[in-house]
């Protein structure tokens, strides 16, 4: 047993010193490019993550389809018994709060292990009137669903739908 505390000891040492070492010379590389700037611009990784392009891109290889949309909230009623929790196991923050996330959901048809084209993480490119964008694929609809999407939606927020909407998958 004193081995083994020994040997942990030796190893938390050696790890901080590389890890305040690694640090020190971090600092070092990083201070000049930071200094040359005139500004600091602080940034929200939130809107990075989540930030809708004004032009997409679309590779011409993309797959193109054709789906039927509708929207959903992370509800008991419209959901499983874990609604803030996608079929990725991603946990929604705050379901009051929840449509700037541009998270969707797609019909099982649709996803890798059913040999369709998504798989969980994608971002897809969708053409739907005023919900037009990127969005992450995050979960999954019940399986008596065909090509068919639904975007996460506050709750509160007034249901809609579109019965042409384009999504391209860029393979």
């Amino acid at each position: 047993m004193k081995k083994i505390i020994a040997w942990i000891l030796l190893f938390t040492a050696i790890f901080v010193i590389i890890i305040s070492h690694q640090k020190s010379g971090l600092s070092e590389e990083i201070d000049p490019i930071i200094n040359e700037q005139d500004t600091i611009v602080p940034i929200d990784t939130i809107v990075i993550d989540t930030t809708i392009m004004d032009t997409p891109i679309i590779l011409g290889d993309s797959t193109v389809l054709t789906v039927y949309a509708t929207m959903y909230h992370p509800v008991l009623g419209q959901c499983d018994a874990s609604p803030d929790v996608t079929a990725d196991q991603t946990k929604i923050p705050n379901i009051d709060s929840c449509s700037h996330l541009c998270w969707i959901a797609v019909s099982q048809d649709l996803l890798w292990f059913n040999d369709g084209p998504i798989r969980y993480g994608d971002t897809v490119y969708i053409e739907a009137g005023h919900k037009t964008g990127y969005y992450v694929v995050r979960d999954a609809m019940n399986r008596r669903f065909k090509k068919k999407i639904d975007f996460l939606e506050s709750v509160g927020t007034e249901a809609y739908r579109y019965k042409k909407a384009t999504l391209h998958i860029n393979s």
